[in-house]
């Protein structure tokens, strides 16, 4: 079984190696490209928390601050992991989703009392700052790393589309469906993907995506790998 991975990296060949292990042929062809900011330039002296919706979004903060200091309240345990290992000693994790995060920050923080940063990229799939700023708190924003598309398919991938050899695409972001929806279309194999399943990380990622292409479209329970992988019906 040959299974696409289209996340950037170094997630895609982390997420490579579990795919090898259950016995599948994992295929690296990431569709977003990570850049870090060169500088970020903010004042922490006020600031309580600081809140990571990726891991993407630790690793940069790592290449341009030193602070581990503050809590960092994190998305999901993928985030809260990167967190620990790049030094933070205070992680909480909503092991899951925008939502979950912005409930876990209810729950412990105290609104008009502490004052939050989100270290965020430059497209988020949910305003996780406006959210909380309804509800009362003091939320900063840094924009600290953009995923930039690729141009064009990889031609791996392109080539096992059209050889009909895939068997799975994973999806672990909205912006990695739409790129390969758009770099499918522009290299005409949209065809070609009706024996294809594509597995989502969650509803919004799904959504980047044209349905009636693919031979199912399936979502992970919970927004995780480890569900992600279940989908395909791997012993996990």
């Amino acid at each position: 079984m040959k299974i696409l991975i289209t996340r950037s990296e170094p997630g895609a060949s982390q997420t490579g190696e579990r795919v090898r292990k259950r016995g599948a042929t994992p295929i690296i062809a990431p569709l977003l490209h990570i850049e870090f900011a060169d500088d970020i330039e903010i004042e922490l002296g006020r600031t309580n928390a600081l809140l990571f919706t990726s891991p993407n979004g630790v690793r940069a903060w790592l290449s341009a601050r030193s602070e581990t200091d503050l809590p960092a309240f994190c998305v999901g345990d993928t985030t809260a992991t990167a967190a620990m290992e790049a030094g933070f000693g205070k992680v909480r994790s909503a092991g899951g989703d925008a939502a979950d995060l912005i409930a876990l920050c209810e729950a412990r923080l105290v609104a008009g009392r502490h004052r939050l940063l989100h270290a965020r990229g430059k497209h988020v799939a949910c305003d996780v700052a406006a959210a909380l700023q309804a509800r009362g708190f003091d939320v900063d924003e840094a924009v600290i790393y953009d995923a930039k598309a690729a141009e064009i398919l990889p031609r791996a991938a392109a080539t096992l589309i059209r050889q009909r050899q895939l068997a799975v695409v994973l999806f672990h972001s909205p912006r990695a469906a739409i790129a390969f929806t758009a770099l499918v279309e522009n290299a005409d194999l949209s065809d070609y993907l009706n024996t294809v399943i594509a597995i989502t990380i969650s509803d919004a990622a799904a959504n980047g995506l044209v349905r009636s292409d693919w031979a199912a479209v399936k979502v992970a329970e919970a927004p995780n790998e480890i569900d992600m992988l279940s989908r395909i019906g791997f012993d996990v």
